[in-house]
């Protein structure tokens, strides 16, 4: 019973998701963001999960497409993908690149999830070659479905592509599930952010994967900075979800649904400075 509430409500609140997520009055007026387009966007969005098999709800995506649609055209970057399985959430993130004339840029192994590393807690979820979607997988998906003409396709393991990658990102999605990937891919694409820009992580409810984002000594090392913080950090973005967590009890909640996205950005703080001893 529990379980058919949350199912029920989550239908039943979809249309007041797209209108609440993209209500803004930031969107550039560029984009002519109508409420019927905006109504178009969350609908063929909201399909596309339930077509393409997508590790992030459709109302993740719309965040994400709200931050593309609040930054004015002239600010430079393209918007980069880190992990796109079966492209279910690349053919969404590229309709919202053809609406405001961006570039979407997908890297992925197309191969799965890499082996595990020595001192990554996170490969114990998973194995090698998890969540494998093939080049030709995902660039079918996004020509059915999505707006192929704005994509850029990058294969091979993260460590070996992005360093070689240049030119400024507006958005970047990372959904890369073990350490060593989120390591690699924020120490590459943080430099490369605009300072308009944000950085997008799915799996948000893991308090020790989150916690790179408030590492002091992680941000000094490679960028010698103080941590940004991370927005939705443990919970994920309040998007009309119910969560109270951990995730490791949400079998005794079953009603409950964690948001599957948080995200920092390069105006952001999360760093502590009050030391009433000292």
């Amino acid at each position: 019973m529990t379980r058919l509430l949350a199912k029920l409500h989550f239908l039943l609140t979809i249309p007041a998701s797209i209108f609440l997520i993209l209500q803004s009055t930031k969107i550039h007026p560029s984009y002519r963001m109508t409420l019927g387009r905006k109504l178009w966007l969350g609908l063929r969005m909201f399909f596309n999960t339930r077509r393409i098999p997508t590790g992030t709800t459709f109302r993740t995506h719309l965040a994400i497409a709200l931050k593309i649609l609040e930054t004015p055209p002239t600010v430079p970057g393209v918007v980069v993908e880190c992990g796109s399985w079966k492209g279910g959430s690349s053919t969404n993130l590229s309709l919202v690149c053809r609406i405001t004339g961006r570039t979407l840029v997908v890297c992925d192994s197309f191969r799965g999830l890499p082996p595990a590393v020595p001192g990554d807690r996170e490969a114990r979820h998973y194995s090698e070659g998890d969540y494998v979607g093939t080049l030709g997988e995902v660039t079918s998906n996004i020509r059915r479905h999505g707006a192929i003409e704005c994509c850029e396709f990058v294969e091979g393991w993260f460590e070996e592509t992005l360093p070689k990658q240049q030119g400024p990102v507006l958005v970047a999605f990372v959904d890369v599930d073990l350490e060593a990937s989120l390591h690699t891919c924020v120490r590459y694409l943080w430099p490369r952010l605009v300072p308009e820009g944000y950085l997008f992580i799915d799996e948000s409810v893991g308090t020790d994967y989150c916690a790179l984002f408030y590492s002091e000594t992680w941000w000094r090392r490679y960028f010698n900075t103080t941590p940004p913080g991370l927005i939705g950090a443990g919970t994920g973005l309040p998007l009309g979800d119910f969560y109270i967590g951990p995730w490791s009890e949400r079998d005794h909640h079953p009603g409950q649904r964690a948001s599957s996205g948080a995200y920092t950005g390069k105006s952001l703080s999360g760093h502590w400075t009050y030391y009433p001893e000292e």
